[in-house]
């Protein structure tokens, strides 16, 4: 295992990197599920992720850690290469107006960074409320090392505030998981 992760974690186990975890409702049960497997999250908050690495620490687990960043410049320019066993990200801001697309999460650059930094057969679940969204995501993991396994469910368990909302309003949940395929 990368020392990077060996330095932040203590051990060698497996790292799986939440963006965007909120106020944990993948992240917290994941670990505590899991603790062979260690998790990793990128806040983009500094008082949501303050409050989750309390919560994380309240819960006793060691397996998980949380940090108050940029989730793209964390991925293109801190992780190391092929060290990330899953990427998971839910319900990502879409950025509705038009000048604000700039903002969002998916751009080229940021799938081809989150290709790199996960190993062979590593995979990212994925799931928006946003239609356009899923289809950018599409169209741009085509253009990567990634390949849709439709045989592979998300192992989020909780609905977050995001998709609640989404499903309030009518929307369709999209989901899938990607997985790194091996050159």
């Amino acid at each position: 295992m990368e020392r990077f992760w060996r330095t932040i974690f203590g051990n060698d186990r497996p790292v799986e990197i939440e963006i965007g975890p909120g106020t944990g409702t993948f992240i917290l049960p994941a670990a505590g599920r899991c603790p062979e497997t260690n998790f990793f999250g990128i806040e983009h908050s500094r008082g949501r992720a303050f409050r989750l690495q309390a919560a994380i620490d309240a819960r006793g687990l060691t397996n998980a850690r949380v940090i108050a960043a940029d989730a793209a410049c964390v991925v293109a320019t801190l992780l190391p290469s092929a060290s990330v066993h899953a990427v998971h990200i839910y319900f990502p801001d879409p950025w509705w107006k038009r000048r604000h697309h700039r903002r969002r999460l998916f751009t080229p650059q940021f799938v081809a960074a989150l290709a790199g930094v996960l190993v062979p057969r590593g995979r990212l679940h994925v799931a928006t409320d946003v239609e356009e969204v899923f289809a950018l995501l599409l169209r741009m993991l085509e253009r990567c090392e990634m390949g849709r396994d439709e045989s592979v469910r998300s192992p989020r368990v909780g609905a977050t505030a995001f998709e609640r909302k989404g499903l309030n309003r009518g929307a369709e949940i999209q989901e899938a998981t990607f997985v790194k395929l091996q050159r």
